[in-house]
């Protein structure tokens, strides 16, 4: 494998988000795991918080970010598409993970239970995404909403758990962090429950 050489950009937003990324570390134990990062982009973020993992998957629906993200020789498997629709047999991750992009989705219910399918028993998610109830999240929901005119839909965390659940998610749990929080989730050894009530 080739040098890494991520952007300016990124090797400043890596650094900005430094305390973002090492708890969402903490958070995922990636060390061995088989890894998909929902709406990873340049794959920048994936690299640092999911070192140690067997595979990082980048599921990524702007190529010109697959492209900046392969171009500077990122150690991770882009996939092509939306987080709504995966090309990934049931079973085939330990962990899967939404970082800052969860507001993006156009229909996060599906997005959720697309990764409880290609999850293995016990195979954990973990999404951040800005809180709109805080102070922060108020503003930047009102500038990606009403200045950027940007179709997205910025969930409270209770929301996201409470899909999370209906997905077939289980021990769902939430941890506040800055302006936004962690929803943690588990699916259960019994597998796939969503599928089942279909």
């Amino acid at each position: 494998m080739g040098i890494y050489r991520p952007s300016l950009r990124d090797r400043l937003r890596s650094r900005a988000r430094h305390a973002l990324l090492e708890r969402l570390r903490e958070l995922v134990e990636p060390e061995g795991s088989r890894l998909l990062d929902l709406g990873g982009g340049t794959g920048a973020a994936s690299v640092r918080f999911a070192r140690g993992a067997r595979e990082i998957v980048v599921r990524e629906p702007d190529s010109r970010r697959i492209s900046e993200g392969r171009s500077a020789g990122a150690p991770v498997v882009f996939s092509p598409g939306t987080a709504e629709s995966l090309p990934f047999g049931p079973g085939q991750f330990d962990r899967v993970v939404s970082l800052m992009s969860f507001h993006h989705l156009s229909d996060a219910e599906r997005a959720l239970r697309e990764a409880e399918r290609v999850l293995v028993p016990e195979g954990r998610l973990v999404v951040y995404d800005l809180d709109p109830s805080t102070p922060r999240g108020r503003w930047v929901a009102f500038f990606e909403g009403r200045v950027m005119r940007h179709g997205f839909r910025f969930c409270r965390p209770a929301e996201i758990r409470r899909m999370a659940r209906d997905a077939g998610f289980g021990d769902v749990r939430e941890e506040r962090f800055g302006a936004g929080a962690f929803v943690v989730a588990r699916k259960p050894e019994g597998g796939d429950r969503a599928a089942k009530r279909l």
